[in-house]
């Protein structure tokens, strides 16, 4: 009979070929989630696709109640708290605008990045074309 340590042993030195437990890399544009859960995950996939929002907005779209100014700055503060959080996270990025925030995804920034270095190359990319062309005013 093999004592617990002898099996737990026999475990961690048999490879693994299932993909589901694989350690491989894998690589993906969208970021980890796994800490986010519930309403900051609702949040920040609601901020995926809205971006860039506003927790005012955010509190909308969680049919939250703003009908007055005390409703609406209590659902104000209560989504930029979660924003904050998913911040912290380092999921979104924001921005203060007078007493709003306004936030958007890390993902945006990464397209910027990649946007930023093909405008970099763009100019050559136009004059490659128009010496094809023959037109020389575009």
């Amino acid at each position: 009979m093999k004592t617990i340590w002898q099996a737990r042993t026999n475990v961690l030195n048999t490879p693994i070929n299932n993909t589901k437990y694989s350690m491989a890399k894998k690589i993906s544009v969208m970021p980890d989630l796994l800490g986010v859960m519930g309403i900051e995950k609702e949040i920040y996939l609601f901020v995926i696709d809205n971006w860039p929002t506003t927790p005012i907005e955010i509190a909308i779209e969680q049919n939250e109640d703003v009908s007055d100014r005390n409703k609406k700055r209590r659902a104000s503060t209560k989504y930029a708290y979660y924003v904050k959080k998913l911040v912290e996270k380092k999921l979104l990025l924001s921005k203060k605008a007078g007493n709003s925030i306004i936030v958007w995804p890390l993902l945006a920034e990464k397209y910027r990045t990649i946007h930023n270095i093909l405008k970099h190359y763009e100019p050559e990319h136009i004059a490659a074309m128009n010496k094809q062309t023959g037109d020389e005013h575009a």
